[in-house]
């Protein structure tokens, strides 16, 4: 489906340019070595995570899987959300072509399966296996890095990121 036949492309053509809030998913994906897949975004250029916004009639479960095969051509297992990022000052995006979103993103880590990786939508112009301390934040696009930071915290205490 493309941006236009999406619920976030039908409401976007009824409201014009004013700021929408989105619940959308960003996702995890570890391989069996504690690397996380991450994606290069044709858009912007930044590296980031496998993320959108949810669809009209799915569950947040639904989006995260359509967002890892989408985006990436990955099937998961073990999925588990560990946060929810609502913060105004980290969530509020500014796409290529204008439209503004303010994001409440749940947060997920899941198990990479299966899939050779490839840009089912044409988001992602590549993609890379890495170890979450060894991605700079100069090189990631902005709303997500504390998504990853949160990563790293929950992993370490298990507690669920709120932010």
């Amino acid at each position: 489906m493309g941006f236009s036949e999406s619920y976030l492309g039908q409401l976007r053509k009824l409201v014009g340019d004013r700021v929408l809030i989105v619940v959308g998913v960003r996702v995890l994906i570890e391989d069996g070595k504690g690397r996380i897949l991450i994606l290069k975004r044709s858009d912007t250029g930044d590296w980031g995570l496998p993320a959108g916004a949810m669809e009209l009639g799915e569950s947040l479960s639904d989006a995260i899987h359509r967002e890892a095969r989408e985006e990436a051509n990955a099937r998961l297992s073990e999925v588990q959300v560990f946060g929810i990022s609502s913060d105004p000052g980290i969530e509020h995006f500014t796409y290529p072509n204008g439209d503004r979103i303010q994001n409440v993103s749940v947060l997920a880590r899941a198990r990479f399966v299966t899939g050779a990786l490839v840009a089912n939508d044409g988001e992602a112009s590549d993609f890379r296996w890495m170890h979450p301390g060894d991605i700079r934040e100069a090189e990631f696009t902005r709303p997500e890095w504390p998504s990853l930071l949160a990563f790293g915290r929950w992993r370490e205490t298990g507690d669920f990121q709120f932010f």
